[in-house]
């Protein structure tokens, strides 16, 4: 296991694997920092065994290379997300299995501070076996950064908290919960450019719910919309979803259909509109994202260990109908993030 470094050529498309950097058990979750010069990953670590083996693990970005910093305990589990502020001051986890996060502080240097700031949600939803318990799945900040946002599958609820920057870093922010449909389920979330609209995926019920926040405190359910054609009869999962760069498009992935199922984003309203499906071209597609430039996606499938590239063809909302490459892996991938492109 380890993390692969890739080169990738966004006129073309075109894709190399560079090296792999190991030392790590199962990194899940990459976040690079506002200003590409450090990367953070989920990770789980023999020295942290007697708090459940889970770690974030911060690197120095140099070229290619990799050059660890430090890890701090996510108290818990291999945690699933990652994610860091613009300012690079700040640093949050989440841990799948326990139901729990993790806030840090980050040093200049871009180390993780010693002390943590744990998180712990609690509840059950009506699956008997996915939403047992409490299980974050994602926490993600909103554009100004002033509340963050822990998904929780298994309560079929998103938790909000205020940001601070003195004595406390998160204060619960109860007014701003979004909750789901019982079984949602849902996984991750994405802003709008504004702040203005939410949009949630949710991995049980493969649904997209789009919600009004912007009066935090006020938050309002505008629309949700299936992930798949009303003709699928199989077994599925939703995975990934992300908004192209100019915030006209909106792509999630399904694992079973193995397909990207893209929306039209009405920028005044916020809401979708379903354009179409393309298939991925492997099975599991638990991660993608748009090659800066906004011509490519690059897909990651957890289940046939490889990386797909294909053009996007953002005016018909669909991927080409052949991929520019396909580059197998000597691992699971199941997260994709861009760096540097220019050094």
């Amino acid at each position: 296991a380890g993390i692969p470094v890739l080169s990738v050529d966004s006129a073309t498309g075109t894709i190399e694997l560079l090296h792999i950097q190991r030392g790590f058990e199962r990194p899940t979750y990459l976040r690079v920092s506002e200003d590409k010069r450090f990367l953070y990953a989920c990770a789980g670590l023999e020295e942290f065994a007697d708090t459940g083996r889970g770690a974030l693990a911060a690197f120095a970005i140099d070229g290619e290379n990799l050059r660890f910093l430090n890890a701090r305990p996510s108290l818990g589990g291999p945690p699933c997300y990652i994610m860091t502020d613009r300012r690079n001051q700040l640093i949050f986890a989440a841990n799948y299995r326990e139901g729990t996060g993790i806030a840090y502080r980050l040093a200049a240097d871009g180390s993780i501070a010693e002390e943590g700031e744990p998180l712990r949600h609690s509840g059950k939803g009506p699956h008997p076996t996915r939403q047992e318990q409490a299980h974050m799945h994602c926490v993600e900040l909103t554009p100004s950064e002033k509340v963050l946002y822990a998904v929780d599958l298994g309560i079929d609820t998103v938790k909000a908290y205020m940001v601070g920057q003195e004595e406390r870093i998160l204060t619960p922010f109860p007014e701003a919960d979004l909750h789901e449909a019982p079984g949602a389920g849902p996984r991750h979330i994405v802003f709008s450019r504004d702040g203005r609209f939410a949009y949630l995926l949710n991995e049980l019920a493969c649904t997209v719910s789009v919600w009004d926040v912007s009066t935090a405190s006020k938050p309002l359910s505008l629309q949700t919309l299936s992930m798949l054609p009303d003709t699928w009869q199989g077994e599925n999962t939703a995975a990934a979803i992300k908004l192209s760069e100019d915030g006209m498009r909106l792509c999630c992935s399904n694992r079973g259909h193995d397909s990207l199922v893209i929306f039209a984003v009405d920028q005044n309203n916020g809401c979708l509109e379903l354009m179409g499906f393309s298939p991925t071209l492997g099975r599991g597609p638990r991660d993608f994202e748009f090659v800066p430039g906004g011509h490519f996606i690059l897909v990651a499938h957890q289940y046939t260990d490889t990386l797909v590239m294909h053009a996007f063809d953002a005016k018909n909302g669909c991927l080409g109908t052949e991929p520019v490459e396909i580059l197998p892996l000597p691992l699971q991938p199941v997260c994709i993030k861009f760096g540097n492109t220019n050094y």
